[in-house]
């Protein structure tokens, strides 16, 4: 049985993907393909795509020391029909529950710190999970906020 602590970290992570999830629901392929008429902006697709990267790419590569082939730039560029998400997502989830139960015991071992102006050289596996979280649930934000705006447009 897990910890507590990795228990927890299970938990959130499959709030977060399935918040995710929700906010391309019943969407048809132009609407999450859509993306706001201001710079910077991605579509709930690119959005999407990237949390659930990112979050495999922290979680299994850098905290866990697995293997995570990744393309950041093709995460950007992704469009098309959503249809291949939630099995994306269900895949996703699958590896991360595997890499947090082999990190049992070992969430004090020092790594890599997840961003650039770390406080120190070095951060813990802990770190780079509450950084994964917060991550996801930022671009969950922003993914909410563009589909209020495609339904705000849609509306006229």
């Amino acid at each position: 049985m897990s910890s507590s602590e990795i228990e927890s970290f299970k938990i959130r992570f499959a709030y977060e993907f399935d918040r995710l999830l929700e906010t391309v629901a019943d969407l048809e392929d132009d609407a999450v393909n859509w993306k706001p008429p201001a710079p910077g902006t991605n579509s709930l697709l690119v959005l999407v795509t990237h949390a659930l990267a990112s979050a495999e790419d922290h979680v299994v590569g850098k905290a866990a020391g697995e293997t995570v082939v990744r393309n950041r730039d093709a995460e950007f560029a992704s469009k098309g029909d959503p249809g291949h998400l939630a099995a994306r997502a269900a895949e996703v989830r699958r590896r991360i529950d595997d890499a947090l139960a082999g990190l049992e015991g070992r969430l004090d071992e020092e790594r890599d710190p997840p961003f650039g102006k770390w406080p120190g050289s070095r951060a813990t596996v802990r770190d780079r999970l509450v950084h994964s979280i917060s991550h996801t649930a930022e671009h969950v934000g922003h993914a909410q906020l563009t589909r209020d705006l495609l339904k705000a447009r849609a509306a006229g």
